[in-house]
């Protein structure tokens, strides 16, 4: 029987091919990635924020100061490859040559990425193995391989792609992303990665999506922890064959620079809906901040509340949570006296504060509202006109479970 095969996300897009196999990192699972660009691909990446930064996290940023073309991006899930000192950047710098050579491809156009435990050193037997294995396995077909493979504890894989229009041509945009926990990126998340056919220049491309991630990925949070590992890659193929696309000035730009917000907003609202333990999927819609930081900030403390997301799965319909949040918030302008909140979802809406105060509710409505599985948590600041979405899950019993047994 002929199994039926199909492009999808990350292999969306032409001259991209992929492959997801189990290598051995994990007991049964797909543990290891590959992505090719038979002909080359222009890349650019941002990386985690955090003082403690992963192997395959420090050779990449390095990698990518020094050359915009590349033609291999090796996933595993497993190990994250992180604190792991000299010994984890010679795994990095031998699994780069292992690779180059299977594909026969220079190691300068290699790029890493790994995932999972933090603190354990890499099985380079394994990835010996694994290397050997998947490099004649990728082919156009294998997006939805690749995707699961560079899964950890996400239940689903994440995977986007779309076309729009460049130049008067039919571009194609494609992307999968893994995180479900440790997610509070800063310019990126836990792994994720995005190829285009698009011809544009590498300077352009990190402009896109550095503007992209700060507006996406960074306004998504599981449970307010950065990673050592948080990376976003975007690979552009060229086979569009457009007239390439150097700076904002270039007829195309900005509908690549759309594509990129459009498919970072998609996959880091995946990212939020799989959170570890998630039942609901909560976006807090903050309007009236004097400045757009000021509604980011509040935006991200209530999101990031653990008491606030306990509500959200105990469906109480607890604003006080909320309004404390906020006050806690980093913020040049802030007035107690004058917030409204409210909460909103499929079931209706309900306003539970008012000029600061709490305002009599109906709590069996209020309860019906938080019964749904997409909520709203509504403030208004009425100091300004900026506003500012932060997508965030609730904290129900199996989180803890989760992650208090992670690593065995």
């Amino acid at each position: 029987m002929t199994k039926k095969l199909h492009k999808s996300g990350v292999t969306a897009a032409a001259g991209v091919q992929a492959a997801g196999i189990h290598a051995g990192f994990k007991k049964r699972k797909k543990d290891m990635a590959l992505l090719y660009f038979p002909d080359g691909a222009t890349v650019a990446g941002v990386f985690t924020k955090n003082k403690v930064k992963a192997a395959p996290v420090q050779y990449d940023q390095q990698a990518l100061q020094q050359h915009d073309r590349f033609k291999a991006i090796l996933i595993n899930s497993g190990n994250a490859n992180a604190c792991t000192g000299k010994q984890g950047k010679a795994d990095v710098e031998e699994t780069v040559k292992l690779l180059s050579t299977e594909l026969n491809i220079q190691p300068e156009e290699v790029l890493v990425s790994s995932t999972g435990v933090i603190g354990m050193f890499m099985n380079m037997e394994t990835m010996k193995k694994g290397v050997k294995a998947i490099a004649p396995e990728v082919s156009e077909f294998g997006g939805a391989a690749a995707s699961k493979a560079i899964m950890t504890t996400d239940t689903v894989p994440k995977e986007v792609s779309f076309t729009f229009e460049v130049a008067g041509k039919t571009a194609t945009i494609g992307g999968m992303v893994k995180g479900s926990g440790m997610i509070h990126p800063n310019l990126g998340t836990m792994l994720g990665y995005i190829t285009t056919d698009v011809a544009i220049s590498q300077a352009a491309l990190h402009a896109m999506l550095l503007k992209a991630a700060d507006a996406t990925f960074n306004h998504a949070t599981i449970d307010g922890d950065t990673s050592t590992n948080d990376s976003v890659f975007v690979a552009a193929t060229g086979k569009l064959d457009n007239p390439l696309i150097v700076s904002s000035d270039d007829a195309g730009y900005a509908e690549v620079e759309a594509a990129v917000l459009s498919i970072c907003s998609q996959l880091a609202q995946l990212l939020v809906k799989d959170g570890e333990g998630a039942t609901k999927f909560v976006e807090v819609l903050v309007s009236g901040a004097k400045t757009m930081a000021d509604a980011v900030s509040v935006g991200k403390s209530v999101a990031t509340s653990s008491l606030v997301k306990t509500a959200m799965f105990g469906e109480d319909a607890n604003w006080g949570r909320v309004i404390t949040a906020a006050g806690y918030a980093e913020t040049e302008y802030f007035d107690a006296d004058v917030i409204d909140i409210a909460f909103s979802s499929k079931n209706g809406e309900i306003q539970l504060c008012e000029a600061g105060m709490g305002v009599v509710f109906d709590e069996e409505l209020a309860k019906k509202i938080l019964e749904a599985d997409e909520i709203n948590i509504l403030i208004d600041l009425h100091l300004g006109t900026e506003a500012a979405s932060t997508w965030t899950c609730d904290f129900s019993y199996d989180y803890v479970k989760i992650n208090a047994d992670y690593r065995s």
